[in-house]
């Protein structure tokens, strides 16, 4: 194996069908390009290879606008964020916030708007768990083919459900579904004051390549400062079919094998922002 990684293209995750997926879970994971690996390394079992930094499109030049989204946080050595898309689930958000307070860590979960309108219980108890909530649109779309008032639409509304649900502040981060950060986007997130926030470990858990696969690359690439990307939801109803794009067993158990693991190998978890 090298010791970098080439990014996808984006685009063709969207040919044959893709966009389709997209819409209904399927790509939500789909590599995006990540900054430039940091020097620190883990553990033998737990190093990540360096990535290749990839620019994403800058947005049209205005004040406060952020150029890119992070790929990794800043929070000391041997500290990492676990991160999960596509919720609130009835059947697996509650399985994750489980494991997660059994081992006393706090994640960041990404919230789709039409799951939170669903189940605001789920939204509850993972704030009442301590954890942080981030904007991942309404309905899960490819950014890059929504004009800017419908990408604001996407972003806003999401956010005023989940303060008006959660009876909280709104979010102050922001992930685009698939990683695709359009320059849109990126205006936007500066002028509703969200973090966007990308991801440096994808062990491309919603494609249910099987339980050994996502534990062996979470801990082969996870290190200091990496951002993992997991999913805990899908936009379909359950109940859910074994194997279907919406089965996210393989991510619960996955977690329960890895987390203890990382937490053995001298690992400390953080949000992606502060929680607030």
């Amino acid at each position: 194996m090298t010791n970098r990684q080439t990014a996808i293209p984006r685009r063709l995750l969207f040919s044959a069908g893709g966009l389709a997926l997209l819409s209904g879970c399927g790509v939500s994971g789909a590599r995006r390009p990540a900054s430039p690996a940091h020097t620190e390394a883990g553990p033998p079992a737990v190093r990540a290879r360096a990535q290749d930094q990839v620019p994403v499109r800058a947005a049209a030049a205005a004040a406060g606008t952020p150029g890119k989204p992070d790929y990794y946080v800043d929070a000391g050595p041997m500290t990492l964020a676990l991160t999960f898309d596509d919720g609130p689930s009835p059947v697996y958000t509650g399985q994750v916030l489980a494991l997660l307070r059994r081992h006393g860590v706090k994640a960041t979960f990404f919230l789709i708007g039409e799951n939170v309108e669903q189940y605001p219980d789920v939204v509850r108890q993972i704030l009442g768990d301590g954890h942080l909530v981030g904007n991942h649109t309404w309905s899960h779309p490819d950014l890059g083919r929504l004009s800017r008032s419908r990408t604001r639409e996407e972003i806003e509304r999401t956010s005023e459900l989940i303060a008006r649900v959660g009876g909280t502040r709104p979010p102050t981060v922001f992930r685009a579904p698939g990683g695709f950060f359009s320059g849109a986007s990126l205006e936007i997130c500066g002028e509703l004051g969200l973090r966007p926030v990308s991801w440096s470990v994808d062990p491309e858990d919603w494609s249910n390549p099987g339980t050994e696969a996502i534990i062996d690359r979470v801990l082969r690439h996870a290190r200091t400062g990496s951002i993992v990307l997991e999913h805990d939801g899908c936009l379909a109803a359950p109940p859910v079919d074994p194997g279907s794009p919406a089965d996210r067993s393989q991510t619960v158990a996955a977690l329960a094998d890895y987390l203890p693991r990382l937490i053995d190998a001298g690992y400390r978890f953080t949000t992606v922002a502060p929680v607030t």
